[in-house]
């Protein structure tokens, strides 16, 4: 069975119940949001002063290494609740703020 999604965006709205947006201060630490729950399908993921990297599969990011995906300052994009909750982020280019908003279909 194959199934075309289109037009995602439209489709989502800010979430009415008790989740809140999310600022994630990215430093030399690896770090991970508190996870999002209840009626939250994804998130907006906004970067923003500097560049971060980030993992999804359980290992840590590095820097020294270049270990995971390398995030621009600037980055928008829309993630799953399940991507944004297994995240974890370290900087990159010097510390950084991550801006989690929680949407719902």
């Amino acid at each position: 069975m194959n199934v075309h999604v289109t037009n995602l965006e439209s489709q989502l709205k800010p979430t009415g119940n008790s989740q809140v947006a999310q600022e994630l201060d990215v430093a030399a630490a690896v770090v991970g949001i508190t996870d999002f729950t209840g009626i939250v399908t994804h998130v907006w993921v906004s970067v923003k002063a500097a560049s971060v990297y980030v993992t999804f599969d359980g290992t840590d990011p590095d820097t020294a290494t270049a270990v995971g995906i390398l995030l621009a300052n600037g980055y928008n994009g829309i993630w799953s609740r399940a991507l944004a909750n297994v995240a974890k982020f370290i900087k990159g280019s010097g510390d950084a703020t991550v801006r989690f908003e929680p949407l719902s279909e």
